[in-house]
């Protein structure tokens, strides 16, 4: 039996969440169709991508937008780097809006790609620990070439640490709000 009902977003989650690997069926109504449209779904770990695009604008500009910093941001932006620069990126629009911030250690394996030598990154000091900095360390993939950083109102902490430590070692053009 089916019963269309309208929900929000909290009782739709309600619905949806079960047990790894049970299916649930969802009707859908899409505008313009005359039907609903059935899927069958099997419920598992919601995989969450905090790089979100990463192409060649061109023959030369690459771009990557990184939307958080989490355990696996570093990786997932190495694989993109990484590939833009088989393709021949020689410059790199970096996009951070709407970035909110997230691990330190991200945030530093990912500007230590672009800084040469032993760059000062960024530092951490309070009132009961020393100063630790946190510096460049190894070859980055990315060291030479055009650099722009795209930040506006919503890049946050982490992300004003990859802009603010490009921007300090005139590594980058910081671009945006």
């Amino acid at each position: 039996d089916s019963t269309a009902v309208k929900l929000d977003n909290e009782q739709i989650v309600k619905k949806l969440r079960g047990a790894r690997g049970t299916k649930v069926k969802v009707s859908i109504y899409r505008k313009g169709v005359p039907e609903l449209l059935d899927f069958n779904i099997t419920r598992d770990k919601i995989p969450l991508v905090s790089v979100d695009a990463g192409y060649m604008m061109d023959n030369q500009v690459g771009y990557i937008k990184v939307n958080r910093f989490s355990a696996t941001t570093y990786e997932e932006f190495m694989t993109k780097l990484s590939a833009l620069k088989e393709s021949g990126m020689t410059k790199l629009i970096l996009d951070l809006r709407q970035n909110p911030g997230g691990f330190l250690n991200a945030a530093v394996d990912i500007a230590d790609e672009f800084l040469p030598g032993q760059s000062l990154i960024v530092y951490t000091e309070g009132r009961t620990y020393k100063r630790k900095d946190y510096k460049a360390g190894r070859d980055g993939l990315f060291e030479q070439g055009d650099l722009v950083v795209l930040v506006d109102e919503g890049s946050a902490s982490a992300s004003e640490i990859v802009a603010g430590a490009l921007q300090d070692q005139k590594r980058a053009i910081i671009a945006g709000t």
